[in-house]
């Protein structure tokens, strides 16, 4: 017994020099702690011995079934969770707190910022069509509105305040900004549905209720525009017990040992055919998570001509592959000007956070161009041709542009921009 004892004891440290067996990496985000160097003075203070502690914890070996052993037993004996801000529903629901929250109004924003905000998007939405363009809002549905009676009773608050994406959407609709919810039509179709809108154990809509969305919005679109450039449909439908990614997203998160014993989810095969030879649309889409499976399924890429993810309008990830761009290095104008499509895409619980500031940037934006007078575009024009007859002063665009990962022209613009705005200030 104590041989037997030792052995199992001793298991992880031959795991982990050995690698005897392949490890199934947590899921989740968190900081892979680096082997520290040793120095005299970061012995003396501990700082060693700390990180060095933290590095041989995370680096035992069979350290993630370690880990999943543990969060089961929390889980199976105190019905505890160890992932941040996931909560246990009735039968085995799985939510997130940030779309309860969002379901009893919790996080509702008042009156005076949902005005303000529609105020700004009325400005955005009817600047946009002069420009021959088009602003849609996409409201994704939320799990907790969707399956509130799976939501424990402990977390509903004795006062229960308006829901944010409901009162942006009545606001929306009367100002006749192109908005299609999602919330309410899953609702809708909740009782008659045949396939599953909602995974058991995920947060993202199913592939089918993104696939009807999505064809929602190609739909848009077309009547927007005035011209069909798609046809999306369905060819077939499978119903498997064997989930694909994200239908299973909370549970990994989890990192528990037991696979939940939850519904089989269905996976439809869509077909994408061009109508006409006129080129498919460009399109930015601001979104949150919710546009993953848009984008990493390939349906933009069949669906849109150029088209970006300005995720949570931080970081632009674009359709063709290139690579990833932070928005504080481009210039939101020149980029709106070149799209045919603005897209807001995103769900009941980020609805406190409209559009993710980017109606305010490009109002702002808006406001900033319109405030130019004609003597003021010909000076900004003046300096771009100066800037483009010095052959140094064009290197150094050159090599601006390709830090930020964007093209010449929209650097150009930048400096030209800033060298004016210099200008005037120091006037």
């Amino acid at each position: 017994m104590f041989a037997a004892i030792l052995l199992v004891m001793l298991l992880p440290f031959i795991q982990q020099q050995f690698k005897i067996k392949e490890i199934y990496p947590l899921k989740g985000a968190y900081l892979t702690a680096k082997k520290p160097q040793w120095s005299f003075e970061n012995y003396l203070n501990a700082t060693f011995q700390d990180s060095m502690n933290t590095y041989v914890e995370q680096h035992i070996g069979f350290r993630p079934y370690l880990v999943r052993l543990f969060n089961q037993i929390r889980l199976n004996a105190f019905g505890m969770i160890s992932a941040q801000a996931v909560v246990l529903g009735n039968e085995g629901y799985l939510f997130e707190l940030n779309y309860i929250k969002a379901l009893y109004g919790l996080d509702y924003v008042g009156d005076g910022k949902i005005a303000a905000d529609i105020e700004k998007t009325k400005i955005v939405s009817d600047w946009l069509q002069k420009q021959n363009k088009h602003l849609i809002v996409v409201l994704a549905p939320g799990k907790a509105s969707f399956f509130p009676e799976f939501v424990p009773k402990k977390y509903k608050p004795d006062t229960v305040y308006p829901q944010n994406i409901s009162s942006y959407d009545f606001a929306l609709t009367q100002n006749e900004v192109p908005v299609i919810n999602g919330n309410k039509w899953f609702l809708a179709m909740k009782d008659t549905s045949r396939f599953a809108l909602y995974p058991q154990c995920g947060i993202h809509w199913s592939y089918y209720g993104m696939g009807l969305v999505f064809d929602s919005l190609i739909n848009t679109m077309e009547h927007l525009s005035g011209r069909e450039f798609m046809d999306f449909d369905i060819k077939n439908i499978e119903v498997s017990h064997t989930l694909k990614s994200p239908d299973r997203d909370l549970w990994e998160g989890l990192n528990i040992l037991i696979k939940p014993n939850d519904y089989p989810m269905p996976y439809p095969e869509f077909s994408f055919n061009q109508i006409g030879e006129e080129p498919k649309p460009s399109v930015i889409v601001v979104a949150d998570s919710y546009y993953w499976q848009w984008f990493g399924s390939g349906y933009a890429t069949r669906a849109f001509g150029k088209h970006e993810f300005w995720y949570y309008n931080k970081q632009i990830i674009q359709g063709d592959g290139g690579p990833t761009l932070e928005k504080i290095n481009v210039d939101i104008l020149q980029r709106v000007l070149r799209t045919d499509f603005i897209v807001l895409l995103q769900t009941d619980a980020n609805m406190s956070r409209f559009s993710f500031g980017f109606i305010d940037d490009l109002y702002e934006a808006i406001q900033k161009v319109s405030a130019y007078s004609e003597s003021d575009l010909e000076e900004i024009n003046q300096i771009l041709n100066r800037i483009q007859s010095s052959e140094s002063y064009m290197e150094m665009i050159k090599e601006k542009a390709e830090k930020r990962n964007i093209s010449i022209d929209e650097m150009l613009w930048l400096d030209a921009l800033w060298v004016f705005e210099n200008n005037r200030n120091k006037n």
